[in-house]
């Protein structure tokens, strides 16, 4: 909880004052974990999804002060963290994460972190200057189940 909500809110509360003079805007990314559940992520997930909500109250919040607050909530995407959770990146990205992640997705691939950064960089742009408290998921239609399952 506190490296995945309490950082987020104290980071945030930090930038406020410099974001209102600018009309800036927030993006935290989130995770598909705070809508999908695993027995053994409990707390990951619960902490995911209040970052979500926490998500929605800023954006109310801090609407009047000109500045705009979203999430992006990535399903799997291989990076190199993943090295401290199951060791080298590109035996993930070839065995499990293919096998596991792709039968799971509309998409047919694994996500990539440029999927990712692509959705900030919209989100971060003029173009996306009238959405607020969204929480945009980047899974690949994972979250709609296995398409032929």
């Amino acid at each position: 909880m506190d490296s995945n909500v309490k950082s987020v809110f104290f980071l945030i509360r930090e930038a406020v004052p410099h974001l209102a003079k600018t009309k800036g805007n927030i993006i935290i990314v989130s995770s598909i974990s705070s809508t999908l559940t695993r027995t053994t992520r409990v707390v990951y997930s619960i902490s995911k999804a209040a970052v979500d909500h926490l998500t929605r109250c800023l954006a109310v919040d801090l609407g009047s002060k000109g500045i705009r607050v979203n999430s992006v909530n990535p399903g799997f995407i291989p990076t190199r963290i993943l090295r401290f959770l199951d060791g080298d990146v590109d035996a993930i990205t070839k065995s499990r994460a293919e096998i596991e992640s792709t039968k799971c997705m509309l998409k047919g691939r694994l996500g990539m972190p440029e999927d990712v950064s692509e959705a900030v960089a919209f989100l971060a742009s003029d173009a996306a200057g009238f959405i607020t408290g969204e929480n945009l998921k980047i899974d690949g239609g994972r979250g709609f189940g296995e398409p032929n399952g």
